[in-house]
């Protein structure tokens, strides 16, 4: 049978030789090796063929150096999986490991018994995000994906939809804010513009006259005429 080599970088050195055993007990897969410096395991990535290695983030008391140790290994070799296993479970911090270090799976280390099957996932190719991660990538997912959106609408466009969702007329939206009505639909037009862009299976916007009630309607239900709480 042939064992997934593992390499293993991690700096609490109790924690290591736990996970070492933990995994040497499974008879499909073996540790190779083990080190707690960043210029060590460069050196081991390099020089030895090891198929999965398990990368703690934080190493020698520099903060995230992981995530940079990641970043230079894959540019070296591309194919070799990466599974992270840290204590850091910040959205932010995930999002950097996985989109800009490309590593293959993130686990928080109160999960270390999931490693085995993640092992044999990213040997074998297999996308498996684990539960601990996947939970808080989606929802900064959503969140980017829901301030991209809104982005693209100007805060005027914004205010106007607002300001007709609270029962203003045109006529008075165009006073309130110092613009003519001719102003007021020209902005409106260019948010059904944007929304339709994004939401093009959406039937109402495939109508010729744009129905300012559904934009209004769709707009609230997309959080985008929400006041920004995170500020």
């Amino acid at each position: 049978m042939t064992r997934i080599r593992t390499f293993i970088c991690e700096d609490d050195e109790l924690f290591c030789q736990m996970l070492t055993d933990y995994i040497n007990r499974e008879s499909d897969m073996e540790v190779i090796g083990t080190t707690s410096h960043k210029q060590q395991l460069l050196n081991e990535v390099r020089n030895s063929s090891m198929d999965v290695l398990l990368l703690d983030l934080n190493l020698t008391e520099k903060n995230f150096d992981g995530i940079e140790a990641a970043i230079e290994i894959k540019a070296m070799q591309p194919g070799l999986q990466i599974i992270v296993l840290s204590s850091f479970d910040s959205e932010e911090v995930m999002t950097h490991a996985l989109a800009y270090a490309r590593v293959n799976n993130y686990i928080t280390k109160e999960h270390f018994r999931d490693i085995p099957d993640a092992i044999r996932a990213a040997y074998t190719g297999r996308p498996n995000l684990h539960y601990s991660s996947a939970g808080k990538l989606l929802n900064r997912f959503i969140v980017s994906r829901h301030d991209e959106l809104k982005q693209m609408l100007t805060p005027v466009q914004i205010d106007i939809l607002r300001k007709l969702d609270q029962g203003y007329s045109r006529n008075e939206v165009a006073e309130a804010l110092f613009y003519t009505r001719q102003s007021i639909n020209n902005e409106l037009y260019k948010a059904q513009k944007i929304i339709k862009g994004k939401f093009p299976y959406l039937e109402w916007l495939r109508l010729k006259k744009h129905n300012t009630r559904h934009l209004i309607e769709l707009s609230k239900q997309l959080g985008l005429l929400e006041q920004d709480k995170r500020n």
